[in-house]
């Protein structure tokens, strides 16, 4: 699978592994020792602002470091809002390159090649189009040419350079709606969910140590106080929403520990959620099964999975409920809908004829993007179309939950100056 969350993990987890080895004799530098574990061990749990302090002070220290000027653009690269921060370092850590480099090893000067894929997403990620394809090339002649995989992400990425400035040039006409100020409150608030009827939503909300479920609905025109959830159904935080019943009582989750993931269901008794418990083996696999989510008519369950026998990657699958109510063998949707790159967050309308959902392929403008594609006669899925700059955007664009048949959507942004806190819940409403 590719994204750009998933090679700064797979980087972050050699990076720790490496730095057991790690050792700094001289009494004054044990300080700067402590910061870089410290700073390591951030990194591969992917809590960049946390990691960020400790490297500025190392680089504060070391300025020489290309491999902490690395480990800081990733960093920024991972903190919204602050992702044009990370060019500076990233084009520093360019200047230093080796295909020799010790992974965990802070003192040195030089940083191994993938700094240039960092870099080219950084510029990508910021609207520097001509100058991210520059850095992707260049990344691209130190891979191997049996590395199939990465060379036709690398492609894809760069045509996303070349497809970004055309969409832009046609913007799609939407206006955007703030949510009730009772979701969205000072902490992030994302992955919003909404059922059929718009009468229930479910989201994500970032709390000091975990994510909570947080479950809300419609009375009297305005939105419940959001109860959160998450104790009910006996989750350490790491379970996600992607799906909410029209009638309120089932969830569906999905969870993951950097090696697999398994979607979970759970109902509401009339008192309380239930438990989650993991669905069966039709639907989970020990491969990467993510994002459930059921039509409104309860027969049709599609959701993404990296299971053999794809087009590669993350792809989509749809089951269908059986006359004993068990969900049958899942079915790809076709190569008119996966690609070679991940495929994810599927959401399915109209009676199951409309799929919106996102990609790393297709007409793509970099990162991911959301699309729509509808059923046609002949059975067969239309061209997923690219719903359109800027609700896309050059950076990673992962999740839409279409509402009133496709012509409105919710997701949560990050806009500068506007909203209650870093990411918000908005309600974009197409024209």
């Amino acid at each position: 699978m590719y994204s750009t969350d998933m090679k700064i993990k797979r980087l972050a987890l050699l990076l720790v592994i490496a730095s057991l080895g790690f050792t700094v004799t001289p009494q004054d530098n044990i300080r700067l020792e402590e910061a870089f574990y410290e700073a390591e061990y951030f990194l591969m749990r992917g809590d960049y602002s946390d990691a960020l302090p400790y490297y500025l002070g190392i680089y504060a220290a070391m300025p020489e470091s290309a491999g902490i000027a690395l480990r800081i653009g990733i960093c920024y690269l991972g903190i919204e809002g602050s992702k044009n921060l990370a060019i500076e370092y990233l084009e520093k850590a360019s200047l230093r390159l080796t295909a020799k480099y010790r992974e965990g090893f802070a003192k040195q000067t030089e940083a191994p090649y993938e700094t240039l894929f960092f870099l080219g997403e950084a510029y990508r990620i910021n609207f520097m189009f001509e100058k991210a394809k520059a850095a992707y090339s260049r990344y691209r002649e130190t891979l191997l040419t049996t590395d199939i995989e990465n060379l036709l992400f690398i492609d894809q990425q760069i045509a996303s350079c070349n497809n970004a400035p055309a969409i832009m040039a046609e913007p799609v006409k939407f206006t955007i709606e703030s949510i009730d100020s009772r979701i969205n409150d000072i902490k992030n608030n994302f992955f919003p969910v909404i059922s059929a009827d718009g009468q229930t939503m479910v989201y994500m909300t970032a709390l000091k140590f975990y994510d909570a479920i947080m479950f809300t609905r419609v009375e009297k025109g305005r939105w419940t106080p959001p109860v959160n959830v998450t104790p009910e159904i006996e989750s350490d935080g790491g379970h996600y929403v992607s799906y909410i019943s029209n009638s309120g009582d089932q969830m569906i989750l999905s969870k993951d520990d950097d090696l697999n993931s398994d979607l979970w269901i759970t109902t509401y008794d009339g008192a309380r959620w239930q438990p989650a418990v993991k669905m069966k083996k039709e639907i989970n696999t020990k491969y990467w099964e993510a994002h459930g989510y059921i039509t409104e008519d309860g027969s049709t369950l599609i959701f993404s999975s990296d299971r053999p026998g794809g087009f590669g990657g993350l792809d989509l699958y749809a089951s269908r409920l059986d006359a004993n109510g068990e969900w049958g063998i899942p079915v790809n949707l076709g190569p008119e809908i996966n690609t070679p790159f991940n495929e994810d967050r599927p959401f399915m309308i109209n009676g199951g004829k409309t799929i919106f959902f996102a990609s790393q392929g297709h007409y793509n403008m970099g990162g991911y993007d959301i699309f729509r594609s509808d059923l046609q006669p002949n059975g067969l899925w239309s061209k997923p179309q690219n719903i359109g700059y800027p609700v896309n955007t050059p950076d990673d664009n992962l999740f839409f939950c279409p509402t009133d048949n496709g012509k409105a959507g919710y997701m949560s942004l990050t806009r500068p100056g506007l909203g209650a806190g870093m990411e918000d819940i908005y309600l974009i409403r197409f024209r």
